[in-house]
């Protein structure tokens, strides 16, 4: 229990203290001195630090990082698209298009946007052309970034943006385009799902057609509302086209003709090639092959004129009478004696067909391809001499194309490494591959009067504002004398004239050729019984060369290059010489011919073609490849 005197000094503890009425309370004593400063100072103090303090935080948030809180706060309203460079297009000799890049969108979707994934699907459906269902499921993904439809069309872009969908977003894109079709497809090459070239001249070239692409900065709200003044960015810069020296029209003439011909002797792929004797522009290069599931003819899934090397057989002879007429070894009228069979080294050589010991010149031994006199021919050139004519005539090297995927061929250069056998089988054109291009090269070089002259397909850039830049053609050299070369042509005549090629002649003009058939080797070794390459090369007109050309068919039935290659030739080759406006060729003996031909346009580029109009040809294959 609390007292009265307890509580009373407890109030007096405290500052109460009872007094008098009317008495004056005394003042109570106050606080002063050291202790309050101190408490003051500390205050100050902290205060002091904390302003300090957010004036460094300061410094550093809008001073030294500045930039990068900035870009996060940009991160959040910008997106930056990459805009594609439009792809330079690539024009045939006449100007027509063979492959030109059209604007085309990619359709995004932000599902971080998308509040309503079934609706936008079901309004995005009819136009895309994509089902609904499909479209809510990926439109109800969580990835913020969705692939709806590629390579969308410019009026389908159009009414997608009319639409106006929360989180839909066309991304700038473009669409390879063969107006064509799949014409010289093999050459031309594609491109890949980037756009960048994946074969052929797309991928050769493709630094060059790609261009440079730009970008597009677009600056939304987080709800993707556009901002003012929110869109910039750098311009594509477009790729510069190519003029090629492929005519369109002789293209498809060139296809259409090998094409009959795989399907009617039941071959497995053909290629056909044809060229400008002086310039070396290819004016066409064909590539067919049947699909082995299908059995349909479709274009080759590479550019075999080039890329495929096979055993030439007897077209290859021009090599061993070039090197023995260069040196001085033979004369066209000379005979030889020609047994039934030759053995070198063990391994007996044949004609084609069996027959009697017979006297045959050299240009009957050449126009009925006979084996065993070729053979002796070759014995008196020589394996080095015949080594040094088969590198000068461009064998075991690219052919100067630069083409992606072209091969050198495989022909051994070394006749110190030679066997016994290979003085019968390489004159002949056995154990060597080469490639179509390869011996239309070697069969041009004679067109010439004797210089080789490297191919090419490409004559020409297109700046992105049209200036035509004409490429630089390649070196040429010389193989033949032109007295050589006069005298092989007038023997190679004789082959069209009565000799394995009879079906290569074409009414009105002289033609000049070699046939060749020979056998298809076996990867287990040896060779596939029955499978044969038949081969006819040649140029016209004769004592006049205009075009040279090629044609090359695998495993056909009949199996002769006389047969079934020279009739393509004869169409094609007809064809051509009427397009250009080549003049008949006017007799004034065996093989000769007195107007020479108009040429052939000219090395610059612009050219244009003249009317066309196919010759017609007829005739049947006599004798052996």
């Amino acid at each position: 229990m609390i007292t009265g005197a307890a509580t009373r000094d407890a109030l007096r503890r405290r500052g109460y203290e009872r007094r008098p009425p009317g008495q004056t309370p005394a003042p109570r004593a106050q606080v002063t001195g050291p202790p309050r400063r101190k408490r003051l100072g500390v205050m100050r103090v902290v205060l002091l630090l904390a302003f300090a303090a957010l004036a460094l935080r300061l410094v550093v948030v809008q001073g030294i990082s500045g930039g990068h809180y900035s870009a996060i706060g940009s991160a959040e309203v910008t997106t930056t698209v990459r805009v594609p460079a439009p792809r330079g297009t690539i024009y045939d000799r006449d100007g027509a298009v063979l492959a030109v890049s059209v604007p085309t969108s990619t359709v995004v979707a932000d599902h971080f946007l998308i509040t309503h994934p079934a609706g936008e699907a079901a309004t995005l459906a009819p136009v895309l052309g994509v089902s609904q269902a499909t479209l809510t499921s990926e439109l109800s993904e969580h990835s913020g970034y969705v692939v709806l439809a590629r390579q969308v069309d410019q009026d389908t872009s159009k009414k997608v943006q009319v639409l106006d969908l929360a989180g839909i977003d066309l991304v700038p894109s473009s669409q390879r385009v063969d107006p064509a079709g799949q014409l010289a497809a093999p050459v031309l090459g594609g491109v890949d799902a980037s756009g960048a070239g994946d074969g052929g001249l797309e991928y050769r070239f493709n630094s060059l057609l790609a261009g440079q692409p730009g970008t597009e900065v677009l600056q939304r709200t987080p709800d993707d509302v556009p901002l003012p003044g929110g869109t910039s960015g750098t311009g594509a810069v477009a790729g510069t086209g190519l003029e090629l020296t492929l005519d369109e029209q002789l293209q498809y003439v060139t296809e259409q003709s090998l094409g009959a011909e795989v399907l009617a002797s039941h071959a497995k792929s053909g290629v056909a090639v044809v060229m400008d004797t002086r310039t070396g522009q290819i004016l066409s290069m064909a590539d067919l092959a049947v699909n082995p599931d299908t059995g349909a003819l479709e274009e080759a899934p590479s550019n075999y004129a080039v890329t495929k090397v096979y055993e030439p057989g007897s077209v290859f002879k021009v090599v061993t009478f070039s090197a023995a007429l260069q040196e001085g070894l033979i004369q066209p009228q000379e005979e030889f004696t020609i047994p039934d069979t030759l053995t070198i080294d063990g391994w007996v050589f044949h004609d084609a067909e069996s027959h009697p010991t017979e006297q045959l010149t050299a240009t009957q031994i050449l126009a009925q391809s006979s084996n065993i006199g070729t053979i002796e021919i070759a014995n008196l050139v020589g394996k080095d001499r015949l080594v040094q004519q088969i590198a000068a005539l461009g064998f075991g090297k690219p052919s100067g194309l630069d083409f992606p995927g072209e091969s050198a061929g495989l022909v051994n250069l070394d006749p110190d490494s030679w066997s016994g056998s290979d003085m019968g089988s390489t004159p002949i054109g056995q154990d060597d591959a080469v490639t179509a291009q390869q011996v239309l090269d070697m069969v041009n070089t004679v067109a010439t009067g004797g210089v080789f002259v490297p191919p090419r397909l490409v004559r020409a850039t297109v700046s992105p504002d049209g200036k035509v830049t004409a490429t630089k053609p390649g070196a040429t050299h010389r193989v033949l004398s032109t007295s050589v070369s006069s005298t092989l042509t007038t023997m190679m005549e004789q082959v069209v004239q009565d000799g394995t090629a009879v079906a290569a002649g074409i009414p009105g003009y002289t033609v000049a050729g070699k046939t060749g058939t020979a056998e298809v080797p076996s990867p287990q070794g040896g060779y596939i019984p029955g499978a044969f390459m038949a081969t006819f090369a040649g140029f016209a007109p004769a004592q006049h060369p205009v075009l040279s050309a090629i044609v090359v068919l695998e495993q056909p039935t009949p199996i002769y290059g006389g047969t079934v290659a020279a009739p393509v030739f004869a169409q094609i080759m007809g064809y051509a010489l009427h397009r250009y406006g080549v003049p008949t060729s006017q007799p004034t003996g065996p093989g000769g011919a007195s107007a020479a031909p108009l040429p052939l346009g000219t090395d610059e580029a612009g050219g244009t073609g003249g009317a066309a109009t196919i010759g017609a040809t007829s005739g049947s294959a006599t004798g052996t490849p």
